[in-house]
């Protein structure tokens, strides 16, 4: 199964793996959990990749790619930056899922964020996962499996994600993004492993000083006065680090259409 950044989830994602390989371990429904910066939308998607590819997850034949960025016929992910999923989002995944799938093995439908379902959300995809049309596989992430609920939890196989060690993120960081060595073990530890926020530390000397100017603020605080300030300033710099962050993902997710023309 691809998916070069889940580092350190080998035992944790075998089921996965398993499923990809052989028809009969294969279960229709699953939930990925795992603390932020484990990897949870990255192993959703390398399954989907792995169910999808007739090589078991190469990684780089165009069911693949276009698996991995969702942009697969067959593969639709459901992610946002709201707090709640709307029903209407869900209403739509539903009907997606009865569908067959159009060019691809099998339909795959990816919730990255399904601990932002509120019940009444829930209980519509509940009714799909029950009875889930043939060749359709539901992915849903959440931070941990208390964060759904029971009924959603017990018609799901449950693949549990831990945080990587940090030096494994700093070989990844050397490894895939040739980041120097003392650096990459630098932002990897800085990060706590979170392997977004690590990469975003060493690829962006920028991202670096907007962390140093945050642990700064801790040292000047004399009184209420510099607290107050200090607080001003911490939102300033956290406002311009995730105008930042999304920025970078913008530009990633306008770049990608043109690697999958190029890989076609």
């Amino acid at each position: 199964m691809c998916g070069t950044s889940l580092v350190g989830q080998q035992d944790a994602i075998a089921p996965l793996k398993a499923a990809a390989e052989r028809p009969e371990a294969m279960t229709h429904a699953w939930l990925v959990t795992g603390p932020p910066g484990s990897g949870r939308s990255v192993a959703a998607r390398a399954f989907a990749a792995a169910l999808q590819c007739l090589d078991q997850g190469c990684g780089t034949c165009r069911a693949c790619t276009t698996a991995l960025s969702g942009t697969h016929a067959d593969v639709t992910v459901l992610a946002t930056e709201k707090v709640v999923i709307g029903i209407d989002e869900v209403r739509d995944l539903v009907a997606t899922a009865q569908t067959s799938p159009s060019e691809g093995r099998w339909r795959v439908l990816i919730v990255e964020d399904a601990d932002r379902m509120a019940e009444r959300t829930t209980n519509l995809l509940l009714k799909s996962i029950e009875e889930p049309p043939a060749r359709t596989v539901w992915v849903l992430c959440a931070p941990s499996a208390n964060d759904v609920l029971v009924t959603i939890r017990s018609r799901s196989r449950h693949v549990g994600l831990r945080v990587p060690d940090p030096e494994d993120v700093a070989r990844l960081l050397v490894d895939r993004d040739g980041i120097e060595p003392g650096l990459a073990r630098e932002c990897a530890y800085a990060a706590q492993s979170h392997i977004g926020v690590a990469r975003r530390l060493a690829r962006d000397p920028d991202a670096r000083a907007r962390r140093e100017q945050i642990l700064a603020l801790a040292t000047e605080i004399r009184g209420v006065g510099d607290a107050v300030l200090a607080a001003a300033d911490l939102v300033a710099v956290a406002e311009e680090d995730a105008k930042a962050a999304t920025e970078e993902r913008d530009v990633a997710e306008r770049n990608e259409p043109v690697a999958h023309a190029r890989s076609r």
